[in-house]
């Protein structure tokens, strides 16, 4: 056209700026504007407006704010493009701002305002997940009359949903007029993202009770609800109303099914549904690859991961984030290796989050070193790396190196979030270090965190194991927020310095509020009758652990029981309780039961405790020293000449004392 000699005017240069925002060609949006500039056309409202959207598509927003400030005039049609290049590039408080200065700078505001605007700046509030604007806005949208308009009805919808107030949700959705299938998978969609199943199948049926008919949107939705299920029975309901419809073949309902099936631990059902997809999205191949992760079933991940590159399908950051997961789940290192070779070829473990998953893989197989190098590689670390690094530390048991790493987080100005605190926290807790405990604990006071649950359970944790279980109680009571982790610390604090009746009260009060006990609660309280010699109540809270609550016995309760038993003298029951155990091959708690005999001079016992500890671990210098003392007990001196012969010729020594102390510079 200028090869020819004709000019462009505005709506020509209008066109194709339009072209141009479609197409993302930053660089030729550039020289567009430019030469609109040279051609005196930035004065045109719409062409100016054009710029807007098209430097919002390119994602150079400052330019589009820069090009919105120098207009000597703007009307609604400019407003509303600065205002929904803000939202859509999730600059939501910017759009908010820009809305408000809207309504108090200008008189004629009301003009400029349409139900594009509203639902622009009714999307800002739901991804700000600011309730009271969105509720002004909705407000104006009723005495505007715009809140009948159905685009901006959704918005409202959206609004509610996002922000948490489901209440607010449904009673506008029911006073709605005009419910289109869009209004229907939004408040679907609020239920679903709530995790309210029951809610949003009622509304699913009473969709269908209207004679409108569900599309893709509706079924992703409610099969997404569907996977919150402790099983795939519901899942597989909405499954066949698919196929009865016919959306099986549509990529995000079948990624949709994957994703519930995963979820589900139906393994099997999701890769069914994977192979029935007609066609598959990197999406689809990434849900089975979670799916296998999600189950610790790494060599089918990889499997599913070599067809991908089979089919030169392009690897995302997800893809690998699922590998790393199913490696570290299934303690899978050399594959893990593999995989982290495949992102250094790919360019992909730069990623902050790629970087993230490797550290905590490496973390779960125990290389501590080279989670420490996949921490220092993470380019932009954020308040995940850290976390994870000295977590695999404290994990690892390296808190020397984890409270460094923690001193560096903090002399580098890298804001420190609960779980970071709470992992350093129990790194010292391990030493029973109270000096540098109450500097960490003055730390989370002054950074606001003291509140959170995961750093007061860590720091009832911390002041128990240091001895200071009164500093433990009083972070306990002033939590204004308590989970069963938090009640455990505490309990566990209480048996841990013989404060017996004050953790079997502590256990009444957490059965009172409905709590429901886990394994930690039962191995605290059993300690705790351990220490008060409670046999009759051991047995019992031992019998409601099993019976009532259903949580079968660990080797942690067994050894508790045992030693319980065994220091009261029931050394013929705990010997008995052993044998009928899963645990009867475990040479730590014959070892305890062996004690307990030394102490009453059960013979008969000691002895075939003696004989299951020698027979698991032939070397125990403990099991001979008991031994020993038992026949000089009985004056049976040739035995015990032999019980010594037998701890040189197998080398074994007594094994020497170790102890921790705090020295104070």
């Amino acid at each position: 056209m200028r090869r020819a000699g004709v000019e462009p005017n505005e709506t020509t240069f209008s066109a194709i700026i339009t072209v141009c925002a479609q197409s993302i060609n930053k660089r030729f949006g550039l020289g567009l504007h430019s030469l609109v500039l040279r051609k005196g056309y930035l004065k045109q409202l719409f062409v100016s407006s054009g710029l807007i959207v098209m430097y919002s598509k390119c994602d150079c927003i400052d330019n589009a704010r820069r090009l919105f400030d120098e207009m000597p005039e703007r009307d609604a049609v400019v407003w509303n493009s600065m205002i929904s290049a803000y939202s859509q590039n999730g600059l939501s408080d910017e759009a908010f701002s820009l809305f408000s200065r809207l309504t108090r700078d200008f008189s004629e505001w009301k003009t400029f305002v349409n139900d594009f605007t509203l639902a622009s700046v009714l999307s800002a509030c739901a991804k700000m997940g600011c309730l009271k604007s969105g509720e002004s806005v909705h407000n104006y949208a009723v005495k505007t009359g715009f809140d009948s308009n159905v685009f901006v009805g959704g918005a409202i919808l959206d609004m509610y949903c996002k922000c948490d107030s489901l209440d607010s949700a449904r009673c506008f959705f029911d006073e709605m007029g005009n419910q289109d299938i869009v209004v229907w998978n939004t408040m679907i969609g609020g239920y679903t993202q709530n995790n309210c199943v029951e809610e949003a199948v009622e509304l699913f049926h009473q969709l269908e009770r209207t004679g409108l008919s569900p599309n893709d949107t509706t079924f992703s939705s409610i099969l997404k609800a569907s996977a919150v299920m402790p099983d795939s029975t519901l899942g597989k309901y909405f499954h066949a109303k698919t196929l009865k419809l016919g959306f099986l073949s549509d990529v995000f309902v079948g990624t949709a099914l994957i994703d519930m099936y995963s979820k589900c631990l139906a393994m099997d059902d999701a890769e069914r549904a994977f192979r029935g997809m007609s066609y598959r999205n990197l999406v689809s191949y990434n849900a089975l690859v979670n799916g296998y992760g999600l189950t610790g079933q790494h060599q089918n991940a990889l499997r599913i991961y070599m067809e991908l590159r089979i089919e030169d399908r392009r690897t995302d950051c997800c893809t690998l984030i699922g590998l790393f997961f199913s490696c570290a789940a299934s303690h899978a290192f050399l594959e893990g290796v593999q995989v982290h070779s495949h992102s250094i070829m790919l360019g992909l473990n730069l990623d902050v989050a790629v970087g993230n998953s490797i550290v905590s893989f490496y973390s779960s197989c125990g290389s501590v070193d080279c989670a420490v190098k996949a921490f220092e590689s993470i380019k932009g670390k954020n308040a995940i790396s850290w976390a994870g690094i000295v977590s695999a530390l404290v994990q690892n048991n390296d808190g020397e190196k984890a409270l460094k790493l923690f001193c560096d987080m903090h002399k580098l100005s890298e804001r420190t979030d609960e779980f970071v605190s709470s992992s350093v926290i129990k790194a010292v807790a391990t030493w029973a270090a109270t000096e540098q405990g109450r500097h960490l604990h003055a730390h989370v006071v002054r950074m606001g965190l003291e509140n959170k649950i995961f750093v007061g359970s860590a720091l009832i944790d911390m002041y128990s194991k240091c001895g200071l279980v009164e500093d433990a109680w009083k972070v306990f009571s002033e939590m204004p927020e308590k989970n069963i982790v938090s009640w455990n610390s505490m309990v566990m604090g209480y048996a841990q310095n013989g404060f017996s009746s004050d953790a079997l009260s502590l256990y009444q009060e957490l059965k009172d509020g409905r709590l429901l006990p886990t394994p930690v609660t039962f191995t605290g309280i059993l300690l705790a009758c351990s220490h008060a010699g409670l046999v009759q109540e051991g047995r019992h809270y031992f019998k409601e652990m099993v019976h009532h609550y259903g949580i079968p016995a660990s080797i942690e309760h067994y050894t508790c029981m045992v030693n319980l038993l065994g220091r009261a003298g029931y050394v013929e029951e705990a010997e008995k309780l052993l044998l009928h155990s899963p645990f009867s091959e475990e040479p730590g708690i014959w070892r305890s039961l062996l004690a307990s005999c030394e102490v009453y001079e059960n013979f008969d016992v000691a002895f075939r405790a003696a004989q299951h500890c020698l027979r698991l671990q032939p070397n125990d210098s403990f099991v001979y020293t008991i031994l020993s003392n038992l026949h000089a007990a009985k004056r049976l001196w040739s035995e015990v000449g032999m019980a010594r012969d037998s701890m040189k010729l197998i080398g074994a020594g007594k094994e020497p004392g170790r102890s921790w102390i705090e020295v104070r510079d």
